[in-house]
């Protein structure tokens, strides 16, 4: 096995020489090389070399993550060769305008939906564990924040998660962040302090329940976002999302109490409890799910089904989760969901897993390639393209309810909705404003200061470069 892992990642180092190169990391193929990487490498530690089981799980992921390298090389050579132009690198200065969305009616108007969503939710649950886990340190007392975090979404009682999800992990952070790029975009005071108050809701939203996943798969959208919106340039407003998001993981884990005990010192408690995230618990419910569904016949697509059948008001859909987390923790209030590989595997035995791995490859390798290639895109477009490109490059878990569950539909509702927006109800960001104003003019032409009542016409008229395409 660690023979094929080494294969793995040097045949990951080529694949980013090849492709990952051109169009860089924040991207659905990067993104997913990246979290399959460290799904395989934590999953291979954990293997029992004793388990004839454990051992053919640890080969199946990493000849899974194999066959998508190739076949994603294989499939970014073809589309490079068919075209003489290439996907745009995140990151590099945009090739396209930006504009900002207005906070126009319709803007308003879902946004205070989403807000009264997250609050109705939060009501029918009774508490924020956030909160509650908040008083608990202030007041010095031990707060079961635990079990009010399962409660909330795995209890006896059903609120709906999933439905409120969307507007409580999706809708309603990016609408926050769609008015504060607006308002912080243009003079005064009045409108950057109304643009606080959806983001402070969101923010606590986010981390409400106890479940940190949501926020950093949103701090982890904001990323691309802000790479998308403001290209190279690390502008004040890129360096936010670390400098912002970083004290809230580390007060949110601190008051959640998940830090568990690092020698006692909460920054180093905090750092393993990153480690573990990443290196650990999804790879440990991985493992422990094959373990569980490898005793049970294949179910040609019959779990996933069941599993999307919970999108449907009443329908929990299926409890595999649940019973795999009791084999691990001696009850079902908690869910240990299997992994990609291992759901594939579970519904359409091996044979599926590798034609799953390279129908990814294809598909995330044509969104990559084929993404962003207009001359023109508002906030609420990439957005809703970062969102997705988040969602589906983070995909280590689950089957396709899992990317029901972290928002894809609703991020590309609101790539669609940003996509039919009018020009009229957009207005150029201050930096493309700057750009428009320092645009070079065609030769033979004198640059023309703009004075107000003199319109610019005729030969001297300047064009921003790019406005062409």
């Amino acid at each position: 096995m660690m023979l094929l892992l080494v294969a793995v990642v040097l045949l990951a180092v080529l694949h980013y020489v090849v492709a990952v190169r051109t169009y860089g990391l924040l991207t659905p193929d990067g993104l997913f090389v990246v979290s399959q990487l460290l799904m395989a490498l934590g999953t291979v530690q954990l293997v029992d070399p004793d388990s004839t089981t454990e051992t053919f799980y640890g080969r199946l992921v990493l000849g899974a993550v194999a066959v998508y390298l190739l076949v994603s090389m294989v499939t970014f050579m073809c589309l490079r060769a068919g075209r003489r132009s290439v996907p745009r690198k995140v990151g590099d200065r945009a090739p396209y305008t930006f504009r900002l969305v207005r906070p126009t009616a319709s803007v308003l108007v879902v946004t205070a939906l989403s807000m009264a969503a997250t609050a109705a939710y939060f009501a029918a649950v009774g508490y924020s564990a956030f909160v509650v886990g908040l008083r608990g340190v202030l007041t010095g007392q031990t707060e079961n924040v635990s079990t009010l975090r399962l409660q909330s979404y795995a209890g006896e009682d059903y609120f709906f998660p999933g439905y409120a999800n969307q507007f409580r992990n999706v809708l309603l952070p990016s609408l926050a962040v769609v008015l504060a790029v607006w308002f912080f975009n243009r003079r005064g005071l009045a409108g950057r302090v109304f643009a606080l108050f959806p983001l402070g809701l969101a923010t606590l939203a986010l981390i409400g329940t106890g479940q940190r996943g949501a926020f950093f798969l949103f701090l982890l959208t904001l990323v691309v976002y802000s790479f998308l919106a403001v290209g190279r340039a690390m502008s004040r407003w890129v360096l936010l999302v670390p400098v912002l998001g970083a004290p809230v993981v580390f007060v949110a884990t601190q008051v959640l109490g998940r830090s568990g005990d690092a020698d006692g010192h909460p920054v180093a408690a905090a750092a393993r409890e990153l480690y573990r995230r990443f290196m650990e618990d999804n790879q440990l419910s991985g493992l422990a799910a094959f373990n569980y569904t490898s005793q049970l016949p294949v179910r040609h697509g019959g779990e996933w089904l069941r599993s999307l059948s919970g999108i449907l008001p009443g329908d929990r859909g299926s409890s595999l989760a649940n019973e795999v987390f009791a084999t691990l923790y001696g009850s079902t209030v908690g869910t240990s969901p299997p992994s990609l590989w291992g759901s594939i595997h579970h519904n359409f035995g091996t044979v599926g897993v590798l034609v799953g791995a390279a129908a990814l490859a294809l598909l995330l390798q044509k969104i990559t390639f084929n993404g962003l290639r207009r001359p023109s895109y508002n906030s609420l477009e990439l957005m809703g393209y970062a969102g997705m490109t988040v969602v589906l490059g983070t995909w280590a878990v689950g089957g396709p309810e899992t990317l029901l569950n972290t928002g894809l539909a609703a991020y590309l509702a609101l790539w669609y909705w940003g996509g039919r927006i009018k020009p009229e109800q957009t207005a150029l960001s201050a930096r493309a404003r700057r750009a428009a104003s320092a645009a070079p003019v065609s030769p033979g032409h004198e640059p023309v200061r703009w004075q107000p009542g003199r319109p610019v016409a005729g030969p001297e008229r300047r064009t921003p470069v790019g406005a062409e395409r």
